[in-house]
Order: C-alpha cells, then sequence, then structure tokens
C-alpha cells in the first residue's frame, strides 16, 4: 500500500549551515565534527530495523553535517533525519541545546503542529513520549477515514536536531497499538543517538 505522508518534509533545510571561517580554515578543520561524532556516526547508529521498520536507504551529508535514514515496513513509512549547526552567529541556533528546550526543536513541532492542524480530516495533538532517562516533544495526528497515523518528534542531541517522522496505516490493525508502534520506534531513534554519548560500560 502506497501511503501518503505529508510529515514535515525537508524542514531541517531551513536550518542555513552557516560557517564564519576563512577558507584556509575551513579546509584545514574538520566541520562535520561536532561534539565528536560526525554525520557518518550518526548514520551508522540508528538501527537497522525497529519494530515494524525496517531501512531502505541511508544517507550521510557530511558537507551539509546532515545523517538521514528512510524506513519502510508493512503500512509503515519513516524518515529520521539529523542535522548540524555550526553557525556561532545565528541567534537562538548554535550551539543545539539538547532535549525540547531549544528554540528550534519547539519551532519544528510547531510547524509540524500547524501543517497536521490544516490537512483534511486531521486533528493535531502536542505530546511527550520518553527515551532513556529523558523526554521529547510530539505531534500526533491521524486521518480516521484513509487511517493513517501521524507522528514528528523533534528533540536535540549531540549537538545536533533530530526529527523523527513515522507514519502507518491502522486498516489491519487497531489505532492504540499503531500508536504504540509510532512511539516505540520514536523512543528507539532518540535512545540509539543518546547513547553513542555513554561511555562504554566497564567489565
Amino acid at each position: 500500500m502506497n501511503i501518503h505522508y505529508g510529515i514535515v518534509c525537508n524542514i531541517l533545510s531551513i536550518l542555513l549551515v552557516l560557517v564564519p571561517f576563512s577558507p584556509l580554515h575551513a579546509q584545514e578543520t574538520d566541520l562535520d565534527l561536532i561534539q565528536g561524532y560526525r554525520s557518518r556516526d550518526i548514520l551508522v547508529g540508528l538501527p537497522d530495523t525497529s519494530g515494524p521498520f525496517t531501512v531502505i536507504s541511508r544517507n550521510a551529508d557530511p558537507q551539509n553535517f546532515s545523517a538521514t535514514v528512510e524506513y519502510g515496513g508493512v503500512d509503515a513509512r519513516a524518515i529520521v533525519s539529523v542535522n548540524g549547526v555550526r553557525a556561532s552567529n545565528v541567534a537562538g541556533m548554535y550551539p543545539v541545546k539538547d532535549g525540547p528546550d531549544d528554540p528550534v526543536v519547539r519551532s519544528l513541532l510547531d510547524q509540524a503542529f500547524q501543517y497536521h492542524s490544516s490537512q483534511p480530516n486531521q486533528v493535531a495533538q502536542r505530546t511527550n513520549i520518553s527515551y532513556g532517562n529523558r523526554a521529547m516533544a510530539c505531534v500526533s495526528s491521524d486521518d480516521p477515514q484513509k487511517k493513517d497515523d501521524f507522528l514528528v518528534c523533534a528533540t536535540g542531541v549531540l549537538g545536533r536536531y533530530m526529527l523523527i517522522q513515522p507514519v502507518m496505516n491502522y486498516r489491519l490493525s487497531s489505532k492504540e497499538v499503531v500508536d504504540r508502534q509510532l512511539a516505540d520506534f520514536a523512543s528507539a531513534m532518540a535512545s540509539a543517538i543518546s547513547e553513542l554519548a555513554l561511555p562504554p560500560a566497564s567489565n
């Protein structure tokens, strides 16, 4: 089934990457290295599978400090985007605050809420989903006619903005079950990236 998901596509493209360095300095500095991690490290840190979702594609763009993973499954699709910002002269955007309190994170969720609220038959709601000992802010919505269930979550992690956008159809299941699967997927994605920063377990 071809699920239509007009979830907030390319929202993170608004995060203009302005690097206040000279060209020579830029050549000598690994600008993609943010808090000890590169985009490719983020890319491989996301799991191959989570619940009904399986990786379709992975893409790292070090020049834009970004990593994107697309997932698919039976009546399920998802995009996980992680974007860094290296501009110290953009007010409110750098440095990125971990967790839900960064102003850009709030802006992303406001846009998601407005988008889903404007769609026919959809009612958007704000919610929180826990991962580890933290919580991230999300927007949920569903189309009861098409039985499409949407979730958009955003958080700051490892000096980057993480946007998680899964959607599932519940025609062969129930909305309650799919709600839980979407929440579990979002939690698993955020946990996978946040755990990269944890020190290795001692033997």
